[in-house]
């Protein structure tokens, strides 16, 4: 195919490559469309093909791209002849997840009725840009298109366990026995894997993978900014000390989950002071007035049309924090998403399971007490954006914010969580299922009907929701959302989309681990006492990955009362004598379990 003739020809870095040589005249700014119904009419009326943008605002590559090619006068002459439309990534999950692969910014040509004809990774050059605009136009004029034919789908393996042994062989073949982590190229501080790595240690007695889990956190640990904390986005191949300084929330959230898990494993006080670290510039950097975390922090200080000095990351975060007060902060995204905070109160929740530590968890009860007020819809499921003005709702918002309240339940064991995420996984198979039990990218977009419709099972955020409704299943002894959540397993596990997903498949092993093994519930019953809350939080600081804790009042809970507080442990299968001393739990557990 021409298609990926052209890609191949005029494929150069996405965000994290090396600095452009521009020169040229500079031009005004293309006439930007937002992502609307009039744009599309537009484009179908008047047959013109569409340039669509994807970025995000973190995005150093994209902002490059603005200045210089987009601002290039023969590049703005040819997209005279097109209908442009940009698109925040963060701000449309749904873009997100269909152009996960292309990396920011993504250069998408779509033809008047929405098929695809071309799809473009990373910044172009303005000279190497006009050619590809070029062959699009003539390609267009001609009534022919470069699209590429993918062929048919892919039919879903039938044998989930044999789909997760794969992809534990996948993930294990990716890691770096010198270096740490997963992958050679760009340095991700992947969170997932490192839970995945942990769990296998423990629950099946891997215990190579738990050396490699931690000699990974301590490589991980080089990308937390020593003066504020938080943790960078990545850094280049092959070394950890050379980082790209955008925070974004995600990466923020599943380092403070992997070093939580870590210390809850070992006890090591520097998981929790890294893990600290991370917590402590959410809270300063990252946190709205009324709760809410924003999404991300730009890398550089100013630029790319914002007001005052510009001076790049890696000069900003050289300094000092009184040199870095001086000049003020790098622009923090304001924008308030339902998905990202998911994950923020998801981590914290586990944090505070990991430390006990009490502002963890008033944190995430507070953000999932604003986002629940502001973005919960009347159909149960949540906006993106609250403040945008999009009808559409998306899985990742849903999955993230039900993974959010299985947690804070079990950090908390209040039943208001539990009944939050019911009423959510109600929602969400009610409206985000699709009829081969996947759960929908996302719901219909009356701005663009039919347009996108095809959009792939997203592999992460399925497996996420998956993960929750097992848990749920466990606590409710509920089929329904048991087989809810293998369907939705199943839809996602094409062999060909995990092969293509490489090191990006945590989540999804995490989910195959939990429908393997299953869970060991931690029943408490008690009055509301200290003896109560001691053995409850001894549950909760136990290490070991399957288990589940639920408090029970005496006369509400599934277990009769014994006269005092105390913990029955139970599998799927039996159920233990209570346990009434909190010292004895890890050995009665040790037993229970037969390791």
């Amino acid at each position: 195919m021409r298609a990926l003739v052209l890609v191949g020809v005029l494929l150069v870095s996405s965000c994290g490559g090396a600095r452009p040589m521009v020169a040229g005249p500079v031009g005004e700014a293309p006439d930007w469309n937002e992502w609307t119904a009039e744009a599309f009419a537009r484009a179908r009326d008047e047959r013109r093909p569409i340039l669509l943008s994807v970025q995000a605002g973190w995005c150093h590559w994209c902002h490059v791209m603005n200045d210089t090619t987009y601002r290039d006068p023969e590049v703005l002459r040819r997209l005279s002849s097109f209908v442009v439309i940009r698109a925040d990534g963060d701000a449309r999950p749904d873009l997100a997840e269909r152009y996960r692969r292309y990396a920011w910014p993504a250069t998408v040509f779509l033809a008047p009725d929405g098929r695809q004809i071309l799809a473009l990774r990373g910044y172009r050059a303005p000279e190497r840009f006009r050619a590809i605009l070029d062959e699009v136009l003539r390609a267009h004029e001609a009534g022919r298109t470069l699209e590429d034919d993918a062929g048919a789908e892919e039919a879903p393996a039938a044998d989930l366990d044999a789909v997760r042994v794969a992809l534990t062989a996948q993930l294990d073949g990716m890691y770096d026995e010198e270096a740490g982590g997963w992958g050679r190229r760009q340095r991700y501080p992947l969170g997932a894997p490192v839970e995945h790595a942990l769990y296998r240690a423990r629950v099946h007695g891997e215990d190579a993978w738990r050396a490699r889990a931690l000699f990974t956190l301590e490589r991980y640990a080089q990308l937390i900014d020593p003066v504020y904390g938080g943790m960078y986005q990545y850094s280049i191949p092959f070394v950890w000390d050379r980082p790209h300084y955008e925070k974004i929330v995600s990466v923020q959230a599943g380092a403070l989950r992997a070093f939580s898990a870590a210390y809850l494993a070992t006890g090591d006080g520097r998981w929790l002071e890294h893990a600290e670290a991370i917590h402590g510039y959410l809270r300063e950097h990252l946190r709205a007035d009324d709760g809410a975390f924003f999404p991300s922090q730009d890398a550089d200080l100013g630029g790319h049309g914002q007001p005052g000095p510009h001076v790049v990351g890696a000069e900003y975060y050289a300094l000092d924090a009184e040199g870095r007060a001086a000049l003020g902060e790098p622009r923090v995204d304001p924008h308030v998403y339902a998905s990202t905070n998911g994950m923020v109160i998801e981590a914290l929740a586990q944090l505070h399971v990991a430390s006990g530590g009490r502002a963890p968890l008033a944190e995430a009860i507070r953000a999932a007490e604003r986002v629940e007020r502001t973005h919960r819809g009347s159909d149960g499921l949540y906006a993106h954006d609250a403040e945008a003005d999009d009808p559409v709702r998306y899985l990742a918002d849903q999955a993230r914010m039900l993974a959010a309240y299985v947690a804070l339940h079990q950090a908390t064991g209040v039943e208001r969580w539990r009944e939050a995420a019911r009423r959510l996984a109600d929602a969400m198979i009610e409206h985000l299922r699709g009829d081969d039990g996947a759960f929908l990218l996302r719901g219909e977009d009356p701005r663009a009907p039919g347009l996108f419709d095809d959009a792939p099972v997203p592999p992460e955020e399925g497996a996420v929701a998956a993960r929750a409704l097992l848990v749920l299943a466990r606590l409710d002894d509920s089929d329904r959302y048991r087989e809810v959540a293998i369907a939705a397993l199943r839809a996602l596990a094409r062999p060909t989309v995990l092969r293509r997903l490489g090191r990006m498949v945590g989540e999804i092993l995490l989910a195959l681990e939990t429908l393997r093994d299953g869970h060991l519930v931690l029943s408490v019953v008690g009055p509301e006492e200290p003896r109560t809350r001691a053995l409850f939080e001894a549950a909760l600081r136990l290490d070991e990955p399957t288990r589940l804790v639920e408090l029970g009042r005496p006369g509400a809970s599934r277990y009769p009362y014994p006269g005092e507080p105390a913990i029955f442990l139970c599998s799927a299968t039996a159920c233990s004598m209570p346990v009434y001393d909190p010292a004895e739990l890890p050995s009665a557990v040790a037993t229970f379990l037969d390791r």
